[in-house]
C-alpha cells in the first residue's frame, strides 16, 4: 500500500473539510459534482460522510489530464 505526501494510505476515509482544504473548492461544487456524477459519493457513517484517499486522488489526476488535453 503506497503513502501520500501527507501519510495517509489510499484506503483512508477522508472527510469534506480535508477535501475542501487541499483542493481550494467548496463543499457546494463538490455536491454538485456528486449529483451529476462527477465525483465519488461519499460512503456514510452514521451522520459523517467520507470518501477513499484514493477516489480522491483518481479524481485529481483526472483532472490534471483533463487539462493537457485542452
Amino acid at each position: 500500500m503506497t503513502k501520500t505526501r501527507t501519510g495517509l494510505s489510499e484506503d483512508s476515509l477522508i472527510d469534506m473539510k480535508y477535501i475542501i482544504n487541499d483542493s481550494g473548492f467548496t463543499a457546494k461544487y463538490f455536491y454538485s459534482l456528486i449529483k451529476k456524477g462527477d465525483f465519488p459519493a461519499p460512503l456514510k457513517l452514521g451522520r459523517s460522510s467520507r470518501w477513499l484517499m484514493n477516489d480522491y486522488t483518481f479524481w485529481k489526476k483526472k483532472l490534471v489530464l483533463k487539462r493537457g488535453e485542452q
